[in-house]
This record gives structure tokens, sequence and C-alpha cells, in this order.
């Protein structure tokens, strides 16, 4: 990750060519929970098991049926069910302490400067409206704020410089979700370091955000029926209004295409069109993952997902205020992009999972910065 940061912000690249390092992270994800899965020992976790054998069965009985039976186009399966196949994999890593303390806080001192100054190069030289240094940013941002609860979960310190310098780059990056995403982590920091305090900073901490979100919606759309993501929503009651009960529990039959109307609607997006090039459009069209993971998986699969990364953070000795900060960011996400179908998702959860948070010793020089903080 360090090797693909420092091209991409070596040679400035724009959201379309740094598309390669998707892939590549990929692989380097599953490389690396096989390799956890195959030398690094740890207890069995029957809930552990129970989870992966359900996910596991589940992805591999809908491969069958879409494939075998109805024919689907491959990619198009994987697409959709990501989030279930990134779940299954981090499975292998639920309890092990691979990455030191140390490593991961001079892996995130590294990336705070790749972002900002990557972010604030690409806005002066005008080279990209929205930058980016792996994928789109309301994708890869996720990571900076899962680092910083991993941070704040060695250190202890609240480290307002860093919170700050994240929150710079949010704002560059010019994306609501993220300072949506933000305001929930400086809410969360806010709330444990002035337990006291925080009834009266958070209403002023709530106008700032406001006023910036404020901004950035002005200065990216006009009208409400001109936000892309109202009209995401208008399409997707579309597709579900005349829905039963079932349909809402378990979502759509296994890979459904949206309606000719629907896929009409949004053929400015023909990039996400299916892979087999027959015009159809799926769910992934709609953008957020809360209404994609409806119409292919139902609320159940919701359910499912929200309960995996729970549990796996959990039995991986996360605290019970961290997960829940990291599932408030991850659903916050999944309003306007792809949440659990998101790589910097699973790559988060290997940051908290694996880093050995317990029975450390803080570098000195982290510390002493921090007091002076």
């Amino acid at each position: 990750m360090v090797a693909m940061a420092l091209v991409s912000l070596a040679f400035l690249l724009v959201r379309k060519e740094t598309a390669p390092m998707v892939s590549g992270l990929e692989g380097l994800l599953i490389l690396y929970c096989g390799a956890a899965f195959l030398w690094a020992k740890s207890q069995r976790i029957d809930s552990v098991v129970i989870v992966r054998t359900g996910i596991g069965l589940y992805v591999a009985l809908s491969f069958a049926y879409v494939i075998m039976y109805k024919h689907a186009n491959t990619l198009d399966f994987l697409l959709i069910y990501k989030s279930y196949i990134y779940l299954f994999f981090l499975t292998f890593l639920a309890d092990k302490r691979l990455m030191t303390a140390k490593g991961v806080l001079n892996f995130y001192t590294f990336l705070l400067g790749a972002f900002f100054i990557k972010y604030l190069l690409a806005l002066v030289l005008h080279t990209d409206d929205r930058p980016v240094v792996y994928e789109e940013n309301n994708f890869e941002l996720m990571l900076l704020y899962s680092l910083y609860l991993v941070r704040f979960s060695i250190t202890r310190k609240k480290a307002f410089f860093v919170l700050g310098l994240v929150g710079v780059i949010t704002i560059l990056s010019l994306s609501r979700s993220s300072l949506l995403m933000y305001s929930v982590l400086v809410f969360y920091v806010f709330y444990t370091s002035f337990p006291r305090t925080w009834v009266y900073v958070i209403p002023v901490a709530l106008v700032v955000m406001g006023a910036v979100i404020y901004f950035i919606f002005s200065e990216r759309s006009g009208s409400l029926e001109d936000i892309d993501r109202f009209k995401f929503m208008t399409i997707f009651w579309g597709e579900v209004k005349h829905w039963n009960l079932w349909h809402w529990l378990v979502g759509n039959e296994r890979i459904t295409p949206l309606s000719y109307y629907a896929c009409d609607n949004m053929s400015y997006f023909t990039n996400l069109f299916s892979y087999s090039g027959d015009g159809t459009c799926y769910s992934v069209i709609l953008h957020s993952f809360l209404f994609r993971v409806i119409l292919d998986h139902g609320l159940l699969g919701l359910v499912l997902i929200i309960y995996a990364t729970w549990l796996l953070m959990n039995k991986s000795g996360i605290s019970r205020n961290v997960i829940l900060v990291f599932l408030a960011i991850v659903l916050i996400n999944g309003l306007s992009v792809s949440s659990f179908n998101n790589l910097f998702f699973a790559i988060s959860m290997v940051f908290l999972m694996t880093t050995n948070m317990k029975f450390l010793q803080v570098p000195a020089r982290v510390e002493k910065h921090d007091q002076n903080l």
C-alpha cells in the first residue's frame, strides 16, 4: 500500500488511472487472509466458524443457482456478493494479532501525509476536482477514519492535531458522505475525551459541520431533484413499492435485473451496466449499498452482514464503542456508495482485527508528541 500511494502521489494519478490498484489490493487482501489461516494459529472460535460456514454456503449455493441455472455473468455475481466474500475471508483473521502497533502508527502517519499532499496538489494544480490516492475518495477515506480508531485504541490519546488533519483532508475531498462519516468520528472522540462537557461541545460542532456540509452541497448540486442520490432513491422506491413482507426480508430472486425504466433513467452510468453487455443493469447502478443490499439480499441479508462484522470485531478484542463507531461510519458510507462492498471496509477490518493493541509500548516520540497536543 505504501508503494501504491507513492506511485499515485508521484504521478498525480486521477481516478481512472488508479483503477488497477483496487485489483492489486484485493489480491493482497486474499493472500493476507490465506496466509493468516495457514500460518497464524489461534484458538478455534465456534461462532466465527458457524458464520464462515453460513456465508460460504450462501455464496456457493447462490453461485450455483445464478451461474449454472440462470446463466448470469460471473463478474455481476461477484460484484453483488462482494461484501459476503470479504466477510468470508475476514473470518480467518479473527483474534489474530499480526501487526505491531508501532508499524501501524508509522503507516498511518505516512498515509496522512500522502493523502494531504495528493489532495491539496490535485486541487491547486486542477488535475482532479475529486482527488484520489487509491480509489474514489468517498471509498478510501473510510480507511483514514478506521486507522484513527486504531490509533486512539492504542495510545488512548486525543491527538486533536491528527483529528484536525483528517478533517482538512476530508474537506479537500469535497465528499459529502465522507464529511458525515468524519462527524461521527469527531463526536466519538469528544464524547470519550470530555464526558462532562460533550453536551456543550457537540451543539457547536454540529453548527460548524452543518455549515461545511451546506457549503459542499451548494457547490456540488442545485435543487433536490438534481441530487443524484435523490434520483437513486426514487428509482429504488419504484422497484420495491409493490413488495410483500417476504420480499422485504429476502430481497429479489438472486441477481434480478432492474426494470427497463430504471436502466433507461440511469443510462448515463453505462460503466455500471451488466458485464454481459446486453443492456441490463443491476442494483449496483443505484450506488447506495443500503438500496443495493435490500434489493439483492433483503433486510435479513443486511442484518447478517452487520452481525458478522460485529462478531468478527468482538472476537478480535475490539471495544464495543469502537465497534459501534466503525459500524456507524460504514453504514453512513452506505447511504452514498458501497459501504460493506467497499474494499476499504475490508482493509479497515484487517487493521482493526489484527493490530496488536494489547501489552504494547507506545513509541516515546508518539507519546511526547501527543502530550504537546
